[in-house]
Formats: structure tokens, sequence, C-alpha cells
């Protein structure tokens, strides 16, 4: 039960109105007590959180051993997650009782209603249910409510009466309370640390994004780095905005595709587009950040300056590299002496501190620009000063798919409402329009908690093969405008049926059973941030230098260039193998073909209910891992936690066979082995790391993979 008081339509003045729900973020059922004037000190402040209030029974509260609190509205985050790369914190408080209820009610808007002057008079059929962001189109409901719960209301609404005038009177003088948590998960426990100061700081969500993403490119070189590039995807719970900001590299202006029939491991300049991490965190932080840039950017070149241990997977990239082409500079940073670096030895990059503390301009348009472009040429590259210049990020909006996941389920819970989801991820040249294909497809198949993975996973496998092949055929729109085309056919419900009807259900069909396969890039090792923060911003960022290294090119600054050029249709990769995407071929500052793919899920009407943010990487494994860990939650109502968990599948197309992880049950082996797939086990496919936001309760999950090894 919950009084609140919500913005009336009439000019300063507010409606005071009796809720019950059995959630504290959702639906309710509402009647009208009455309006009062209000004063300029107590109308609704712009900044109250639109899912910010407290219901008299209290919040779900985490258990001791899950948090750790710190003062009356200090932070808590699990002592596991702390050291794996986790962090969240937030607000929390016991039940309230009644003598301090006019403290626990924070404001909430509400759409004007129908109007009930003697609550008295009221029974329970004056109840309508309401929801603050329902649209014009008709009611959303944000859980099943049961006959059984009506004596209950019942029961509430006589208490509610008893304490009515105390309350209306208490209401317009108590403080506001808004519970408010966060999490941030990345890759490298220290760039979660500094996310988390950020965000304690009074940061915002892009805030910590950004200081996370620098971070990860100092500790995690191989994977990310100012000298490449990635994609941000953000959504703003609060407007109901989303923006996809789009940094990844291009194509230098001298480039031609004659050039690419040179083998690039020859000239490793080649290899080179134009780095857009450094222009695309500073674009996002004009957009939505609260810390100023330098505060922020001082913060990662700490790590750089002082020095961080050696990883794992550092060390374990190191390894994998030795012999093979690359600067005589990164031999000596990465190979001192013809040895890789060792796990747990101490690494030092002051000269890239100097870089983020000299600032954007200096980097695109100062003496920076001129050592990048000289650096690849030196080794046959064509990047120019210009180039650099010249390079800007793109805003766009996401690409969205309506997935109506009710649809399979047999029970419906009341985390699932029947109105579904939508799928947010990034547009061309990303390949993201392929995992909403891959959902409409399955949609059809009406999976749920009581499918055998006898047929689940060889629906799955197949799915996942029609998507791929489509998507196989994509580029930058920009350039080929028949991607849009192209696009609209991947996200159309009919074309899912159609492909759906493809797919044989006790045999497996080769790729080019569903549509013409072209060759697809060798896949990007990626570094993952995933922000929910206190301002209830979503934030899924991924960045890369393409191939592991990149182009293992090192400047005299410490730069890293990126091999993005590699993600374009070289003909010397295609011969005898695969037909060339021409949709994807290099073009002057054009953008490759990409499986930078962040995700987040928003539901489909108004803000209540859940909200998953995804990131994943190493190239086309991507795109599985994702649609099955969604797949898990969406269908399965599985928890985050195991649906990051469970073993995962990929179909490969070229050559054709079906690769399974070693999380992936023998026994499901053995029954897709009948259904005619090639099935090849590996140690690792990809990782896929997470947070989900349902109501007031925030978690997030690093993929346990990534203890093991690496992607």
């Amino acid at each position: 039960m919950l009084t609140c008081r919500f913005a009336s339509h009439q000019m300063g003045r507010e409606r005071v109105v009796l809720c019950l729900s059995n959630c504290t973020s959702c639906t309710y059922l509402c009647v009208n007590i009455g309006e009062m004037d209000v004063s300029p000190e107590t109308k609704l402040s712009s900044r109250q959180s639109p899912v910010g209030y407290k219901s008299i029974e209290g919040l779900p509260q985490l258990t001791v051993d899950e948090t750790l609190t710190k003062g009356q509205n200090g932070n808590f985050q699990n002592e596991h997650n702390r050291n794996t790369g986790i962090h969240g914190h937030g607000s929390l408080s016991p039940a309230p009782d009644f003598s301090s209820l006019s403290k626990e009610l924070p404001l909430r808007h509400l759409a004007s209603g129908s109007q009930h002057p003697n609550l008295a008079d009221l029974s329970l059929s004056s109840f309508r249910e309401m929801d603050k962001d329902l649209p014009s189109g008709g009611p959303s409901r944000c859980g099943l409510w049961q006959d059984a719960i009506i004596p209950i209301y019942a029961a509430s609404l006589i208490i509610a009466i008893a304490v009515t005038t105390a309350m209306v009177l208490q209401i317009y003088l108590g403080t506001n309370e808004v519970f408010r948590g966060s999490v941030l998960v990345t890759d490298h426990e220290h760039c979660t640390e500094l996310g988390r100061r950020v965000l304690n700081e009074q940061g915002s969500s892009v805030d910590s994004a950004i200081v996370a993403t620098l971070c990860l490119g100092i500790v995690h070189p191989h994977a990310s780095g100012i000298g490449g590039g990635g994609v941000m995807l953000v959504h703003d719970i609060r407007k109901n905005i989303r923006k996809v900001i789009n940094f990844q590299e291009t194509a230098p202006s001298g480039i031609k595709e004659e050039i690419l029939q040179i083998d690039p491991e020859l000239k490793l300049g080649l290899t080179v587009g134009v780095p857009g991490l450094l222009r695309g965190l500073y674009q996002a932080h004009k957009l939505y950040g609260r810390l100023s840039w330098e505060d922020i950017v001082t913060r990662a070149a700490n790590v750089a300056r002082d020095g961080f241990n050696v990883s794992h997977r550092l060390a374990e990239a190191i390894t994998k590299v030795k012999g093979q082409n690359m600067s005589l500079r990164f031999r000596d940073m990465f190979l001192p002496r013809g040895h890789a670096l060792s796990p747990g030895s101490l690494m030092k990059t002051p000269s890239l501190a100097a870089v983020l503390e000299a600032g954007v301009s200096e980097f695109y348009s100062g003496t920076l620009t001129q050592e990048m472009a000289s650096e690849v040429q030196e080794n046959g590259g064509i990047l120019t000063k210009e180039d650099l210049s010249n390079y800007s990020a793109v805003i766009e909006q996401p690409i969205e798919g309506l997935y109506q996941a009710s649809s399979g389920l047999h029970n419906i819970s009341w985390q699932h409402p029947p109105s579904g989801f939508r799928v947010l991820v990034p547009p061309p040249p990303s390949i993201g329009a392929a995992l909403i294909s891959a959902l409409n497809i399955l949609e059809d198949f009406h999976l749920n908690g009581n499918s055998t993975t006898c047929t689940s996973n060889h629906w799955i496998a197949e799915s996942l093969k029609a998507a791929l092949t489509m998507a196989s055929g994509l580029g930058d729109p920009v350039y080929t405008p028949s991607v849009s085309t192209l696009i609209s056919k991947m996200l159309s419900k009919p074309q899912a049926v159609v492909l759906r009807q493809l797919i044989s259900d006790s045999q497996a069909s080769p790729p080019r059973h569903y549509s013409t396969v072209y060759d697809l890039p060798s896949g990007a090792v990626a570094s993952q941030v995933v922000v929910m923060g206190p301002d209830d911003v979503i934030v899924s960022v991924t960045s890369s230098l393409n191939r592991p290294f990149g182009s293992r090119i090192l400047t005299p600054s410490g730069i890293l260039l990126n091999s993005q050029i590699l993600a374009f249709s070289w003909p010397i990769k295609t011969q005898g193998l695969l037909i060339s995407n021409l949709t994807n071929r290099v073009q002057p500052g054009k953008r490759p073909l990409s499986f930078i793919m962040p995700t987040i899920v928003i539901p489909s009407l108004g803000k209540c209910g859940s909200y998953v943010a995804l990131g994943s990487s190493n190239g086309e494994h991507s795109l599985s891992g994702v649609t099955q860990v969604l797949i898990n939650i969406l269908l399965y109502n599985k928890n985050l936690n195991d649906s990051i968990s469970l073993g995962r599948l990929h179909p490969q197309l070229q050559p054709s066979r079906l690769l399974v992880d070693s999380e992936f049950l023998e026994e499901d082996v053995k029954v897709l082995r009948l259904k005619g797939h090639a099935v090849y086990r590996v140690g690792l496919l990809s990782l896929v790391h997470g947070a989900q936001k349902h109501n007031d309760i925030i978690r997030g999950i690093v993929d346990p993979r990534a203890v093991a090894g690496s992607a």
C-alpha cells in the first residue's frame, strides 16, 4: 500500500491518491483522495527518480552476506563481485512503520484520473489500474493480479482509511527518500574500482563508463585502447530516450581496393583505420557527462602512470602473438629480451598517461596526429594527418525489435508482462540486426521453460545460422543504401516466419539453405563495460582494436594502433572460399561490418519491469552468446547469473560446423549430432557480461568463463 501525490493538470495543485501494489516500481491500483494547493517548496522536483518510491511493506532486502553497508545511505558491494569486475551500490533501509510513514513517501507523476471525492464511499470496483508511463493506446500490466489477493487489498484499504488524514497532512512535510542503486561491470577489477569511485562522487553513468573504458585500454591493451574504436549504447529511463554513439574506425582517405591485394602481414600499416575512441567518448561526455572531462581522464592516466599488474588474459594474449609480425617498439614493450610479460609483473606506461592528459585536440589536431600518421606510413600504411583531423563520431538511433516473450510462456510470471520487451542494438555497420532477426525466428517456435533441449538447441542453432547468413550481406549504409532494405527484411516478423518454415525440426541444413553466404570478418577481441547508475541511465560500451593488439604498431607516445581495415572484405581472404561481400568492400571514410553490438533490453510499454544490458566479444561468436543469454532470460525465465553461465553454441558458416563450449552438456551434443550437426567442442566461444535491473534490485554478472580463459 502506498500513498502518493501526483502532478495535477491544474496549475499549482497536486493530487493525493491511495495506491495498492505488489511491487515498488510497477503498476498501481489507485484512487483519488483529493487535491491540495502546493507551495513552491512542496512541488515535485524535476530530479525525482521515476522509479524511486516505496511501499509501506518496504523494499526487498538483500541478505547480510550479500551486502556491505556504509552509513544510513551508504554503499554496499558484494565481496565476490569486487574481485570479479562488478560493483554495486545503493540505499537500503528496513520496512517502515506507520509512525514514520510521512518520511517514506517520495513523489511520482501520474496521469490525471477520475475523481473520487469521498474515499469511504469507494468500493474495490472503483480502483483502476494505472501506469504513469501508459501510452494513449491502452493499458499495460506489470504483473498478474490473482483473485486471492483481493481480500488483502480490501484489508489494506480499511487500514489506509484510518491513517489517511495524518498521511495527507504529513506527506507535504516529509522528506523524499529515493531508493537508488547502481551496478558496474567491466573486464578488470581495477577499472571497476575506478568507475565505482566516479559513481560515488556524483558522476553520471556515462562518466563511469568513460573512465572504465579508458582504463581497460590501459590494462588490457590486447583488446582495446585509444588507438581503436567502439560503440556506446545509452538508454535514459526517465526521459525514455536512447542513443548510439558510433566511434568505430574509418578507412583512410587514400585507401584503394587494389591495395588490399597485398598480404597485410607484410605491411602492417595498411591495416590501420582512423582511431575513433577518444573522439567518441568525448562526444558522449558532452551529451551525458557530469564531472569534468579533465577529472575523468586524469583518473585513467594515473593507472598508466602508477602501473598495474599484468593479468592472465593479457599475458596469454602476448604469448599467442609471439613470433608474429610486429613493430620493434611493440616487441620491446610486450616481449622484452624476447620473453613475454608474465602474469603479475608490474607494467607502467607513463607516456600513455601524458597522451591522455594532453587532450582530444592534441590527439586529432596536434603533434600526436603527425606522430601517428608517420608511424603508420613507416610501416607501409597510408593514414594522414587530415584523416585524423577530419574524423567525427556518429550519433544515431538504435535499431529496435519488439519481442513478445510471453507468447512462448505457458506460465507468465510477473517479471514478464504480456506487453513484452524492446531489444535495442546499434544500426549497421554493426551486425546487431541479426540478434533481432534470430529472436524473431525463435519467437515463432514458442519456446518456454518446459521446452526440452532435444529440440530447442537445434532450433536455436538453425535460427542463428539463418540470421548470420542474412547478416553476411550487411555493410555501411552511408555508402550502400541497399543495406537499409536488407535491415528492413531482417527486422520483419513475416520474413522471420518464412525463415522459420525453412527450418527442419529433424535435420540440420547448410547455411546456403537460408540465404547467400558472404565472407564475414574474423571478429574482434573487445572490452566490455556495462553501467546501470543511480541517474537511471543504462550504458553498454564495447571497444576494440579489432584483432589482438590491433596492428601491433606502437607509436613513440605509447599509442597502440588498430587493425580495423582487416574487417573489410579483402579479396585475398575470399579467393576460393566465400563470395566477397561487395557491400563491405573498402572505401575512403567507410566503416566496416562489425560484430560490436552492445545490447540493452527495456520494457515495451512504460518504465516498470526488467531492464537488461549486455556486452560481448569475439566476433560472430558475440551474436550467438548474446542471443542465447537473452533466450534464457526472456523465454526460459532464468536469472542473469544462470543465463550467462549456461553452455552456449555457435553455428559457424565457413566451414559449416556447430561449435559448442566447455559448459555445453554432452548429452545435448549427442542429440545435435543425431540431427546432422557437425559438432566441435571448443574451450571458449565468447564472454558475455551483463547487468539486470528489476524494479529496485540491480544485479551485475561477469561471465565466469573470464576467469578460466580469454576470448
